[in-house]
């Protein structure tokens, strides 16, 4: 299948393109922005299909970041998927952004996969590699499911942990921060993931996909498609953004 992959979850907006049958990510576009991903999105896609000598016709299946994430920017890339899926009633597959981002992070025994909700709380969830496994996507393991906690708590994890963590997410140097706060520094080794592997990305959220047609054989459609808050989201203060 030829998988187009959205994320507009955080800041960054991105569009990516995977083709499962050669196992070759054709191409991937990311922005990190200020403008609303209602006008970079699409347009983004567009080009990006464009750049691989594609049309939204050629694309077999869709993927969004479902996850946490804001509550606009979730809303924007779930309604922009469901709306190029829907005419052909092609494939859409939710994705989790946290595991979408530790995805790129393959080959590590312990991934925190974090996202800033505010003040202490942090969108979390934890992953690992088998060790011996080949170094590919596909072969990610989730320890627990996506949860909204505080950073007291992710510590507790982080304590009984005996080797290395990669943090990855827009929350990774806030956490690490916050925990060294704490006075559990030298305690482990804390690493955030390397600035290019940090934050969202397409991608991941196209491997995620690809693994999930893997196991499945029937796949969901644009109406399933619902998205993940972790938490109560109020939307009736105008200018109150919620994440």
């Amino acid at each position: 299948m030829r998988i187009l992959g959205l994320d507009t979850s955080g800041k960054v907006a991105s569009a990516a393109v995977l083709d499962t049958e050669r196992d070759l990510l054709l191409g991937e576009r990311s922005l990190y922005t200020t403008r609303g991903h209602s006008q970079v999105i699409l347009p983004m896609a567009e080009a990006l299909l464009n750049d691989c000598g594609m049309t939204f016709a050629d694309v077999d299946c869709y993927a969004v970041s479902v996850g946490p994430g804001s509550y606009t920017g979730l809303r924007i890339g779930i309604a922009a998927v469901q709306g190029l899926a829907m005419p052909e009633n092609k494939p859409c597959i939710g994705v989790s952004t946290l595991e979408a981002m530790a995805a790129r992070c393959f080959g590590n025994e312990n991934i925190l996969a974090v996202m800033h909700a505010r003040n202490d709380l942090f969108y979390c969830a934890w992953f690992s590699y088998e060790i011996y496994m080949e170094y590919d996507p596909k072969y990610i393991d989730r320890q627990i499911p996506d949860e909204l906690q505080t950073a007291a708590q992710i510590a507790g994890v982080i304590d009984r942990m005996s080797r290395r963590i990669i943090v990855v997410g827009d929350g990774a140097e806030e956490l690490i921060r916050q925990y060294e706060a704490m006075g559990h520094a030298g305690q482990t080794i804390l690493r955030p993931a390397p600035p290019f592997l940090r934050l969202q990305a397409a991608s991941g959220v196209c491997h995620c996909a690809a693994k999930y047609i893997a196991e499945h054989e029937e796949l969901p459609t644009a109406a399933d498609l619902t998205a993940s808050y972790l938490q109560a989201v109020n939307i009736t203060r105008a200018g109150e953004g919620a994440k």
